[in-house]
């Protein structure tokens, strides 16, 4: 059922609702945590509780000196406190109403998406947020590893209890189901209702194997209605390797047997238990063939799917031109929501429109910093005070413990929702995902909407890609990194002067800056086969979090990780 047309203003009615309820929604989270530790000793926090330390807590008073006197923050701020988590030993004194009231549930590691080290934040039992579980038949990929275990003492009395250090998505679909890691043994061999495969798939932390188990038991169920891969690209990685080793896997659901895959001993004997032989099935699929054989592939595979859940938008949209010639025209790819490590952020408001998300007040409150003001939070707008057609980075306060916390996530306001008045956004870009030169900076979306298909019609169809400085030569340019669906197309000589007017369309201090010999020519090197599916195996490793949670980030700042990419470039236009 499609949404309503978003509102290009607040009427009245909505604009008081949507005010008293941001209002209580942001009082009931600054009066449960401002006796925490953090909000207790940080310094920038120091003039907000002395403010607030003589006041009856009173939601207009606590409201107002939280607007006029907490500071914008960044990650540096907690990271201290974080730290606490990690001492060694981890004391019991010393994390108690760190962030918020009691102990963590997990803590959670983000994606490392700019390539530095993961952030760590604290998740309590208090979040609203409720995943979904499948109530039909689904491919449904989750990471339920974790990085590691910490051990909470209290003075010398031993171990009082464990916290799991865990990608924020694995974390909390424990939480909700109230999986402990101490019972992870005896749930491997369970099977969800409406899942295909068993738990025991969920604690393979190898990339490759983690997908060929869910592509396995995926194609030996010709009932699945519905896929549920958090990240486009993971999903065509899970395409790809079907395609690779298409006769394995058809081989072992005619013979019942798990397949020799690296890295899954630990969990062979509860998989065997849900692979029984099928050579109907494999009859079946040998007629098919692999992805590759037909458009439409998925349909045919599964005549029942209607639906993949997969984030499309921003840098994930690269992979759906390929995806949508495997799943076919019938199959609706659908956005899960909007969501980060530190919080959720919105619900999906369009269906079939990947990037349209209206802003919840269920994780966190959320304020508006607009792009074109000077960056200080007297500076920030509420929800109802923000303008349609207008770019804001979101700030969040949390009920986790972060104030007024700089998520760098860039959104353009679409409008209100008709209903209760709550924004509608669209994501634009990461803040600070940009290439610097001295004349000009390069944003994410401006490199994002630089591989157009106007360029992808000279070099062939780009299936990923990432960017970053080029400065071999003078002067310094952008170095396009892409991986290519086919050979290179028909006419890539003209690839690079199309790259560099495109650019110029978008930016027009580039064509300033070229003309005036500040600004080279735009590079494109393309990348062996499968280099953005190794580069995900590689940094999840690397971190130790959840393969899947990995995202190959437009603009690629770690020295490492480029010296990486150029390792595997096979041809430079």
């Amino acid at each position: 059922m499609a949404s309503s047309v978003p509102l290009k203003s607040l009427t009245p009615e909505l604009l008081t609702q949507l005010k008293e309820r941001s209002e209580k929604f942001i009082f009931e989270i600054i009066s449960t945590n401002w006796k925490c530790k953090f909000c207790q000793t940080a310094d920038e926090l120091s003039i907000f509780r002395h403010a607030v330390e003589s006041l009856p807590e009173d939601e207009q008073g606590f409201v107002r000196n939280f607007r006029e006197l907490v500071p914008l923050t960044v990650y540096d701020t907690y990271q201290p406190f974080v730290a606490r988590f990690f001492a060694t030993p981890c004391q019991e004194s010393e994390i108690i109403d760190l962030f918020a009231p009691g102990f963590p549930a997990f803590i959670a590691v983000s994606s490392a998406t700019s390539g530095k080290a993961p952030k760590a934040f604290a998740k309590y039992r208090g979040t609203t947020w409720r995943a979904a579980g499948p109530q039909i038949q689904s491919v449904y990929t989750y990471h339920l590893s974790y990085r590691e275990v910490l051990n909470v003492f209290r003075g010398d009395q031993g171990t009082m209890r464990r916290i799991i250090v865990t990608p924020a998505s694995g974390g909390l679909l424990r939480m909700q189901m109230g999986w402990n890691p101490e019972q992870d043994k005896d749930r491997m061999s369970y099977k969800v209702p409406g899942e295909t495969a068993p738990l025991a798939v969920a604690m393979v932390t190898h990339h490759p194997s983690f997908l060929l188990l869910h592509a396995l038991f995926a194609l030996a169920d010709r009932s699945v209605e519905t896929l549920k891969i958090l990240f486009s690209t993971t999903l065509l990685d899970m395409f790809m390797y079907i395609e690779r080793d298409w006769c394995i896997l058809v081989d072992a659901i005619d013979n019942g047997a798990i397949p020799d895959l690296e890295y899954i001993e630990h969990v062979r004997g509860h998989l065997e238990r849900h692979l029984h032989a099928n050579p109907v099935r494999a009859t079946e699929l040998r007629a098919i063939g692999p992805p590759s054989n037909t458009t439409g592939w998925a349909k045919c595979v599964w005549p029942n799917l209607k639906m993949a859940f997969s984030i499309g938008s921003g840098p994930f949209s690269s992979a759906l031109p390929k995806l949508k010639n495997i799943l076919g025209h019938d199959v609706i790819i659908q956005t899960p929501g909007y969501g980060s490590s530190e919080c959720v952020i919105g619900a999906t408001y369009q269906p079939g429109d990947l990037n349209r998300f209206k802003v919840l007040l269920d994780d966190a409150f959320i304020e508006y910093l607009n792009v074109d003001v000077e960056e200080v939070s007297n500076k920030l707008c509420t929800a109802w005070e923000t303008e349609p057609g207008r770019l804001y980075e979101l700030v969040l306060t949390t009920c986790n413990g972060l104030w007024r916390y700089r998520l760098g996530d860039v959104v353009e306001l679409l409008g209100f929702a008709p209903d209760d008045g709550s924004p509608v956004v669209r994501f634009v870009e990461r803040r600070n995902a940009v290439i610097k030169f001295d004349t000009t900076v390069v944003t994410e979306a401006q490199l994002v909407q630089s591989l157009s298909s106007e360029i992808q019609d000279t070099i062939g169809q780009v299936m990923e890609f990432t960017c970053f400085k080029d400065t071999r030569d003078l002067p310094s340019t952008v170095g396009f990194f892409v991986e290519l669906a086919q050979e290179p197309g028909t006419s890539p000589h003209l690839a690079k002067q199309r790259l560099l007017d495109v650019l110029s369309g978008v930016n027009e201090n580039i064509r300033r800056a070229y003309d005036a010999g500040a600004f080279g020519m735009p590079t494109i090197r393309i990348v062996k086969p499968g280099t953005f599916t190794q580069y995900r195996k590689w940094k999840g490793e690397a971190a130790v979090i959840g393969t899947c949670q990995v995202k190959v980030p437009v603009v690629m700042s770690d020295s490492t990780a480029q010296e990486w990419i150029m390792n595997r470039v096979e041809l430079e236009i």
